[in-house]
């Protein structure tokens, strides 16, 4: 049904899951998730609720609930804040789930569908450009707004491939969760948002002079906490992570710009050359001189 421009609403042909595209500058509403949705925002800022958790999802950010999930979501804006909600049917993710297979087995792993069903699966807040299903929402978005879509545009085969990309996406997220020492599920799932923020917080400061306390602290866990926390979700401990970071930061200066191999160690956060160097070699087994034929230390 195309009531604007900027709004339509599409079931699919077995009228199981819908995509909606929305132009909205007002709403306070109860939110309570039907089946599996996705809220992705392309301008603006929606302020959700879910399960007692707060997210601003800004443009180019989506979040994902399931049915066990509710809510509320508020929308104060002067101009339209446009987003993208699709509601997945969850046999229709079940069917999806099933052609994955355990790695030891011909089987499907029931236990991967039930994290998707239940009170298992992770709500949270992601950016587009770092997953599958991000990607392909904002291609759907462009589109939309390119006027490049119509309502035959979202066959069943359109839902296939959504499910297809969140499965893909949080097979290592479900694993993840697996690896944090709980007993209860909303116990694991703060935990794995805590590790998770504070791993963006390393990815944005692992150049300057960082201290694995002050990741800790950003998450509201002690450092041997967070230490052991991030060593079992990531398999690597954030001190070894933070150092790959600055390798594969200096890296990319060697292959791609005229500095010495002296001055990309400084500005990768290594104050040793000979550290450096040996770390370097250590990880993509060469030396940094390889990839710095014209300035050499």
């Amino acid at each position: 049904m195309l009531t604007s421009p900027m709004n339509l609403l599409v079931y699919a042909p077995d009228k199981r899951s819908l995509i909606d595209f929305s132009s909205i500058s007002e709403l306070s509403s109860p939110l309570k998730f039907r089946n599996f949705s996705i809220k992705y925002v392309s301008y603006g800022c929606e302020e959700y609720t879910v399960n007692g958790n707060k997210y601003s999802v800004a443009n180019g950010q989506y979040l994902l609930a399931n049915h066990s999930a509710e809510g509320a979501v508020e929308i104060e804006s002067r101009v339209p804040v446009r987003g993208i909600c699709i509601d997945l049917s969850h046999d229709l993710l079940s069917e999806v789930t099933a052609s994955y297979r355990r790695p030891d087995t011909f089987h499907p792993d029931p236990a991967l569908d039930k994290f998707f069903k239940g009170n298992d699966f992770l709500e949270n807040k992601y950016a587009s450009d770092e997953t599958i299903l991000g990607q392909y929402l904002k291609k759907i978005d462009r589109e939309f707004t390119a006027g490049q879509l119509s309502e035959g545009d979202f066959t069943n085969e359109f839902y296939f491939n959504i499910a297809e990309y969140i499965i893909a996406d949080h097979i290592p997220v479900y694993k993840q969760l697996q690896n944090i020492p709980s007993v209860k599920s909303v116990t694991r799932k703060d935990l794995l948002r805590r590790i998770n923020s504070g791993k963006a917080y390393i990815d944005a400061n692992y150049l300057s002079a960082l201290d694995i306390k002050d990741a800790a602290s950003y998450c509201c866990l002690s450092e041997y906490h967070f230490f052991r926390l991030f060593r079992k979700v990531f398999g690597i401990s954030p001190y070894q992570y933070v150092i790959k970071k600055r390798l594969e930061y200096a890296k990319g200066m060697l292959i791609k710009s005229q500095v010495s191999i002296s001055e990309v160690a400084l500005l990768a956060g290594f104050s040793d050359l000979s550290a450096f160097s040996k770390s370097f070699r250590k990880q993509f087994g060469i030396a940094p001189s390889a990839l710095n034929n014209c300035f050499l230390s």
